[in-house]
């Protein structure tokens, strides 16, 4: 069903050539040459080009995915490059957001941000020079994905740069970026982010409702490949229709008021029932596993030459030094996958997702997810891709939406049954919404929260999605923090200088 992806295909990186400068501008320098979209080639080039740049090692293929993010959520033992002979990395220092790692938030900060201007670069155009895009379907696919991904891109930033929601939603958070100019952009409430945010992707929804080609989440090997149009083929590398819809389950379960609950169950329930796009693994044999899980893959990037980014990035799949790779001890793998315990037949912490390395007096863990050379054996399967939404998200936000504790308990249980987990160890509902007591972490947490919280844990190791679980329900404390109590300055990274420095961004 998912197979090459074409957005790298000759056509496309002949295209890209020229349109590298554009692809640079920054958010406060002037307005590029029209040239660049005189032709459906030019948009294509440009939208193609957008994606490429989510797949940096500051972005969704390092910060934001295995790497800071993952470390922020407290899923590893050490920092490689942070613990040298002169500085001995305490788990702490990760949210010292104004010294060790400013350098690293304010590049992701920038790197966003100026994806968010190519964005509305490209938006103004779409409008523009609509009478350019005359193949069926270009302009609505177009726009809507443009409008999803200038979505999504605020969307991490708000979970990154904004306050703790549930406490404070009208406290002050980000810009939200809708045009390309000089002008000053006020930094908004957090509230406001999020309705912005809603706009976007209903906006998208719309316009992607009426044109996706969901047929193209093709099989390249079929008869009528050849006749389609490859430059909308491959949605799961798209912000197609089910990414918007994903992501607006993802949203309204973010604001978390009851009406937008029952929304984001609405729209999780949609992506659920998609069954012919995306489906749960529910076995995998060593001959069969996919450590990405490709088949589940709702909105994901491609990465150029992925194994040697993760090589220079602290994740090279044959490495098993402890100074050069990100890595856990056995006692939190332990702690994580409980293999004495109810996840003794959870496949997610077989040999092929994790190496285990014991050595005389320890045990060191490293994460294989990435791992290309399985997946670039025979028919496609994922190589070279980084998930960014998966189809288990959409059961657990079942899972925390649902006023029912049946309903919760039987979509969380769904994704651990598909995982292995045995069914005489499905979650009971007993005591499902009151504090968790017996949690070795957050007891003020109610059972149902605490459980979907280990299940991110468990599912999306290396995939950056746990640190905006845990920020979004303000634990108090998480296995690995480094720190005894988290409070709002360790989860809320701070706004660049430039913010206060460029206009009115600061009142």
């Amino acid at each position: 069903m998912k197979q090459i992806i074409y957005i790298l295909s000759t056509i496309t990186m002949l295209g890209l050539v020229s349109c590298s400068d554009w692809l640079d501008v920054s958010p406060k320098t002037s307005i590029p040459t029209d040239k660049q979209f005189e032709s459906e080639s030019g948009f294509k080039d440009a939208l193609t080009g957008i994606y490429l740049k989510l797949g940096t090692r500051t972005l969704y293929a390092g910060d934001l995915t295995y790497a800071y993010l993952d470390e922020l959520a407290g899923l590893y033992s050490d920092y490689p490059g942070y613990n040298t002979n002169a500085v001995v990395f305490d788990q702490s220092m990760v949210f010292d957001y104004e010294n060790t790692f400013l350098g690293k938030k304010n590049g992701i900060y920038s790197a966003m941000y100026n994806i968010i201007a190519n964005i509305n670069n490209f938006l103004e155009y779409v409008d523009k020079n609509r009478e350019v895009l005359t193949t069926e379907r270009y302009y609505e696919t177009m726009k809507g994905e443009a409008l999803g991904l200038r979505a999504f891109l605020h969307f991490d930033l708000l979970r990154m740069f904004g306050p703790v929601y549930k406490e404070h939603p009208a406290s002050k958070a980000i810009p939200y970026r809708t045009t390309f100019d000089k002008d000053a952009t006020p930094v908004l409430a957090a509230n406001e982010v999020v309705d912005s945010i809603l706009t976007d992707l209903h906006n998208a929804e719309k316009l992607l409702n009426e044109s996706d080609p969901l047929e193209f989440f093709t099989n390249h090997r079929s008869e009528s490949y050849a006749e389609k149009d490859h430059f909308l083929v491959n949605r799961e590398f798209r912000m197609n229709l089910y990414a918007v819809k994903a992501m607006l389950a993802r949203v309204y379960c973010y604001k978390g008021d009851a009406e937008s609950k029952g929304l984001a169950t609405e729209y999780a329930n949609q992506v659920i029932a998609a069954s012919d796009y995306f489906t749960l693994y529910k076995s995998q044999t060593a001959s069969s596993y996919n450590s990405i899980r490709y088949a589940e893959q709702i909105f994901g990037v491609t990465v150029n030459e992925f194994s040697n980014l993760l090589i220079g990035n602290y994740m090279d799949m044959e490495n098993t030094n402890t100074q050069q790779h990100f890595y856990l001890d056995g006692d939190k793998f332990t702690f994580f996958y409980e293999p004495t315990g109810v996840g003794i037949t959870d496949w997610r912490r077989n040999p092929e997702m994790f190496e285990v390395v014991e050595g005389a007096n320890r045990i060191d863990v490293f994460c294989r997810k990435y791992n290309q050379s399985p997946l670039n054996g025979g028919a496609y399967s994922g190589a070279n891709a980084v998930p960014l939404i998966r189809l288990p998200e959409m059961y657990y936000i079942v899972a925390e939406c649902a006023n029912s504790a049946s309903e919760s308990a039987d979509a969380l249980n769904t994704v651990r049954f598909a995982r292995g987990i045995s069914y005489s160890d499905e979650i009971s509902t007993i005591g499902y919404d009151d504090p968790d007591n017996t949690s070795e972490e957050d007891n003020k947490q109610t059972k149902r929260i605490n459980e979907i919280m280990k299940e991110y844990r468990k599912e999306y190791f290396a995939e950056g999605q746990l640190f905006y679980f845990l920020k979004a329900h303000n634990y108090s404390t998480y296995y690995g923090c480094g720190v005894e109590t988290m409070d709002e300055a360790h989860y809320q990274m701070t706004l660049p200088d430039d913010e206060y420095i460029f206009g009115n961004n600061s009142k």
